[in-house]
């Protein structure tokens, strides 16, 4: 307790801790931004990217926030820039002083908790990658040679100039992607010939989709983002933008491909049919992900009214007020 209660007297803890209350109003002005631009636009590709900057600029933000926030060098080791601010929310006329929280005091017990967080969520993280990495060598055979040429071929179609390598799982129930560097697609055992050949097709499109994207460099940066936001809801509402807006631009190449819509869509609920058999429905009723992906490759959308213009803006615009108001 002695060396917590050490560290909470730190400059760098309370730097941490007023960088993540600035970061609430940071993010929530991000993601307001995020959202008027989904709103203003119906591209898979453009979605994808604004999420992605959105979430770049998140992280930059705090670590601009964070070094702004810490003394220079030869300053006092007690003192912060922001100590000489007056505490908000103030403290009510009627001499009641506990009426709203002093920030000033509670600011640098965050780091703490921070640091605690960041640790915990990298840890488990860390333990998932090589429990998927063994996914590489346990339970695996290699796939029929004639598969092994069709990805080769449909490799050579969509340009993607990595080898990957093609393995049959038991412990696999849907395709994975493994590794950028070195890809390697599992398909779950049985599905390369339980599936028709146009449909197993696709679903390799889909899987080199993702390489030639290289979405598994971009996921590891998701992750990063989420371990070190992990307490800030705007920070996982764009990763997940992020998740869904990815699928769609590997859906639209695979159709570009393909030129088969119905069949990939196909596909798609018989992957979901062979996860869930036995266990739930394969769609359900309410919808869900993957509905919305399989609607979206049937019957595409229009471009939308100005409504959507409109509540872009407006929730741009709200939040922006609100967060400058709080900043004052």
């Amino acid at each position: 307790m002695t060396a917590l209660t050490r560290f909470v007297g730190t400059p760098l803890s309370a730097a941490i801790g007023w960088t993540l209350l600035h970061s609430f109003w940071e993010g929530a002005l991000i993601a307001a931004f995020l959202a008027a631009v989904l709103a203003l636009t119906r591209s898979p590709r453009a979605r994808y990217a604004a999420a992605c900057i959105a979430l770049i600029v998140m992280l930059c933000g705090f670590a601009f926030t964070i070094a702004h926030l810490l003394p220079e060098q030869g300053t006092e080791p007690q003192t912060l820039q922001v100590q000489s601010h007056l505490p908000w929310p103030p403290a009510l006329d009627n001499g009641n002083s506990t009426a709203w929280p002093n920030l000033q005091a509670i600011a640098p017990w965050l780091g703490p908790f921070w640091i605690s967080g960041v640790w915990l969520i990298c840890a488990f993280r860390l333990m998932n990658w090589f429990s998927v990495q063994r996914l590489r060598t346990r339970g695996v055979c290699s796939a029929p040679d004639h598969w092994q040429r069709e990805l080769a071929r449909l490799s050579a179609k969509l340009g993607v100039k990595r080898v990957a390598v093609l393995l049959e799982s038991c412990l696999a129930d849907v395709p994975i992607l493994l590794g950028h560097f070195r890809p390697v697609i599992l398909m779950p055992i049985g599905l390369l010939g339980g599936l028709p050949v146009a449909q197993v097709e696709a679903i390799l499109l889909h899987e080199l989709a993702h390489i030639r994207r290289r979405d598994y460099l971009v996921n590891l940066m998701q992750r990063l983002a989420e371990g070190l936001l992990f307490y800030h809801p705007a920070a996982w509402w764009i990763s997940h933008v992020i998740r869904i807006e990815r699928e769609k631009c590997c859906d639209d190449l695979v159709v570009s491909v393909t030129q088969n819509p119905h069949e990939y869509a196909t596909a798609l609920a018989a992957l979901e049919h062979c996860r869930t058999s036995g266990r739930e429905p394969a769609i359900a009723a309410t919808g869900g992900h993957l509905m919305k992906r399989i609607h979206r490759l049937l019957f595409p959308a229009k471009q939308k009214t100005s409504w959507g213009v409109l509540v872009g803006i407006a929730v741009f615009l709200a939040t922006g007020a609100a967060c400058l108001a709080a900043w004052q």
